[in-house]
């Protein structure tokens, strides 16, 4: 979610013991490969740039809880993975995908499916499908809830761009979000910003023994 451009040499997350490798759920190549699983291109070419930013890693977390649990840092309060792991409910309801591809233990992602404007987008250097990530700060024993920064990226408006609120601000807003398709005015009360997910990939890995 970082410019579009191609980065390398970023921090690889070491496999968690007694993970097993599942297949990974999306694969398509920037300029075109096969999708698996019958995805639509532009969700598979979003989920490459975004695996090219962030962290590579083998064994992607199947779930919120799963990336939460992974050590990092200072770990989630179990009251804290409740909201997180409550939030992730309602938003599967409502149509969302998490995507562990690029989920982590201090990013979580969901993409909302119906509103896949496909891979021309993503060339254009647009946004192919709304997408929203929570970032954590785990380095710090801060309160991870009240402290969520939340990353909006609409369908359709320049690659990175972000609309940044908060927990609290984004459910109110997911009808308002979700409608949006290219081209529709923004009237979301958020102030713009870069989309940070992907920077957390450049700073040092926190390890399990901190």
């Amino acid at each position: 979610m970082s410019a579009g451009v191609r980065v390398g040499g970023l921090q690889a997350w070491a496999p968690m013991s007694g993970a097993k490798k599942k297949p990974t759920r999306r694969r398509a190549s920037r300029s075109g490969g096969d999708v698996t699983w019958g995805s639509p291109r532009g969700e598979a070419a979003w989920v490459e740039a975004m695996r090219a930013h962030i962290w590579h890693r083998r064994y992607p977390p199947s779930s919120v809880m799963q990336a939460l649990g992974t050590p990092c840092g200072h770990p989630v309060p179990a009251a804290d993975m409740r909201v997180f792991a409550g939030l992730d409910i309602m938003m599967r309801v409502r149509g969302w995908s998490f995507l562990g591809e690029c989920s982590g233990p201090e990013v979580l992602t969901w993409i909302y499916e119906p509103s896949d404007a496909g891979e021309s987008h993503l060339d254009r250097g647009l946004e192919p499908v709304t997408t929203i990530a929570a970032t954590l700060d785990r380095s710090l024993p801060t309160d991870t809830v009240r402290d969520c920064e939340v990353e909006v990226l609409l369908v359709g408006t320049p690659y990175s761009q972000a609309r940044l609120t908060g927990l609290t601000g984004l459910t109110p807003h997911l009808a308002l979000i979700e409608a949006h398709r290219p081209g529709d005015p923004i009237t979301l009360p958020f102030p713009l910003g870069r989309a940070r997910a992907t920077d957390r990939a450049h700073q040092p890995h926190i390890g399990a023994d901190r």
